[in-house]
């Protein structure tokens, strides 16, 4: 297994209650979000013998605008095999808003890389993983949540609202849920932190395209990547060109 279950904390997931009774019931988690917090997540309660998960994703296939780089160090913590890397970089170039090109790959040991990989390659293996230990997939879109007046001081259940979209349709489904604890994995526009009133929080939107070049362009990013940080590019964040397959 990639963790052991609860792995994050170092004990057992346990609910509010204490009495007997209580622990033998079963509790029922929604993660919502499929992506690579959500499956993990998911993963990790699906472990648990008293709990009952599902996972919540609208596309299961989604291409997410993402680099995709992930360091060494999460290929052995989270047990990715290497059939999900794309390809092993070694060498990161990252360019400065004032042109000054670093080799920041420098420090790596000669069995060492930087991986690339495809978010709906990664997502997809992390969510199969999770599903493999029983959590249930559902292929929708979460469009509210009610939340108990009393959800401080009682188990209370939250009830899910949400559009399930069955056999490849692309019109919903409208279906509602009752569960116990929600995990929100869901995204910058998290419906799970507007339902809890998370308040305002900073986000960057981003975009990606993905091109096809030729053999002899492409040798120069056989084991590069770059990274563009400057207004220029993005005046948020960065730009990044990582070579997959």
């Amino acid at each position: 297994a990639a963790f052991t279950p609860s792995s994050f904390t170092g004990q057992s997931v346990q609910g509010g209650a204490a009495s007997g009774s209580a622990l033998d019931m079963k509790y029922k988690v929604a993660v919502v979000g499929g992506g690579p917090a959500g499956a993990c997540a998911a993963e990790i309660f699906a472990q648990e013998k008293g709990i009952d998960t599902v996972i919540f994703e609208r596309k299961m296939d989604n291409a997410k605008p993402c680099g995709g780089a992930i360091p060494l160090c999460m290929v052995g913590e989270f047990d990715i095999p290497e059939s999900v890397v794309d390809r092993k970089v070694r060498r990161m170039n990252l360019i400065s808003p004032s042109g000054v090109e670093v080799d920041i790959g420098e420090t790596l040991k000669p069995d060492e890389y930087i991986g690339m990989t495809r978010r709906e390659i990664l997502d997809k293996f992390l969510r199969d993983r999770a599903i493999e230990y029983g959590a249930v997939p559902i292929n929708g879109l979460v469009t509210s949540i009610d939340v108990p007046a009393d959800h401080k001081t009682s188990e209370s259940q939250y009830t899910i609202h949400y559009q399930e979209y069955e056999g490849g349709s692309s019109v919903g489904v409208p279906r509602d849920m009752n569960v116990d604890l929600i995990v929100g994995a869901d995204g910058a526009n998290s419906r799970v932190a507007k339902a809890m009133d998370a308040g305002l929080y900073n986000f960057a939107i981003a975009f990606q395209e993905r091109i096809k070049i030729d053999d002899d362009k492409m040798k120069f990013y056989e084991e590069m990547a770059e990274m563009y940080v400057g207004d220029d590019v993005s005046p948020d964040f960065y730009g990044w060109v990582f070579p997959k397959y």
